[in-house]
């Protein structure tokens, strides 16, 4: 039995858009069958009836976009990625107590590049403007060339240039850092909640539009306002349908994407703690007097 529920699911699935296609086009010959009329309604009745309509809307397209994102999870390129972040996240578990010096480091060069890309596009370099450590120097440039008011807007946005800084639960856990440029996108929960947002506001028009008319058929037979919910429920289905569709592209595309980039950086930090621990384990000279001290990587220190 469940065998043939997961075939129907996958059929359905695979052929939503033609089913959601056929929906909507029934929808449009079945109005030639219908005159569209204001239905009278008091303030009251338009918004008990258009309040139903909306909860209804949002259901369906809050299901399809669940369906979506479970397809998305279920899909082996996201298995595959997710499965691997876990190998990545166990492998550096024993170098953690270095990964706040990493990120620290990361945060520095960062945001020395971006840095230099404000400046290079005023033709400023960073040597002129930073020290090795970052810190400002004295803009020099000719105060009454053309160019000196562009060139002083970029220093100054170099100069108070803030980033969120990367920090170990960005890259270990499932989270959201929104400024650039440690950007790794929107949790599932987060991407279902915004859109969930701006379905509310989409169906409260849709709502008040369907509340406030009503149809008759041309003869006045009663099954009109039948047709007329069926109307509703089908336009709600299709955009349910392509709602899935984009809901299980974001997981394997935009989610996935940014789950690799986490990838990267543990990959990096993982080479950079077993550089930084190696050169910990080299024996200390014997004429040296002073104990061996960690330094950040890239520098190199002479303890002989």
């Amino acid at each position: 039995m469940d065998s043939k529920k997961n075939t129907f699911i996958e059929v359905f699935y695979k052929n939503a858009g033609y089913f959601a296609v056929i929906g909507v086009s029934l929808v449009y010959i079945a109005s030639s069958l219908i005159l569209i009329s204001k239905t009278g309604k008091t303030v009251a009745e338009i918004m008990a009836s258009g309040a139903l309509s909306m909860v209804v809307g949002i259901l369906i397209t809050g299901i399809f976009r669940s369906i979506g994102i479970q397809k998305g999870d279920d899909d082996e390129r996201t298995i595959a990625t997710e499965t691997l972040h876990s190998q990545k996240v166990e492998e550096i578990i024993p170098h953690i107590d270095m990964l706040d010096d990493f990120c620290h480091l990361e945060n520095q060069r960062v945001t020395k590049n971006i840095r230099i890309k404000i400046l290079a596009k005023e033709g400023l370099r960073y040597v002129d403007c930073f020290d090795e450590n970052g810190v400002s120097k004295e803009l020099v440039a000719d105060k009454n060339a053309k160019t000196y008011k562009k060139k002083l807007r970029a220093y100054n946005k170099a100069v108070n240039l803030k980033i969120k800084p990367l920090v170990g639960s960005n890259l270990t856990a499932e989270g959201v850092n929104t400024d650039d440029p440690f950007n790794f996108g929107k949790t599932k929960k987060q991407y279902a909640a915004s859109h969930n947002t701006s379905d509310l506001v989409v169906r409260g028009i849709m709502a008040v539009v369907f509340g406030y008319f009503s149809v008759a058929f041309a003869s006045e037979i009663n099954f009109a306002s039948i047709i007329w919910n069926t109307m509703q429920i089908i336009m709600y289905v299709a955009g349910g349908v392509m709602q899935m569709h984009n809901s299980c592209m974001w997981v394997v595309n935009d989610y996935r994407h940014n789950k690799i980039r986490k990838i990267d950086i543990l990959e990096k930090f993982k080479k950079y703690a077993e550089t930084r621990k190696k050169e910990e384990e080299i024996p200390q000279s014997p004429t040296a007097t002073a104990p061996f001290t960690k330094e950040p990587i890239g520098e190199c220190v002479d303890n002989g």
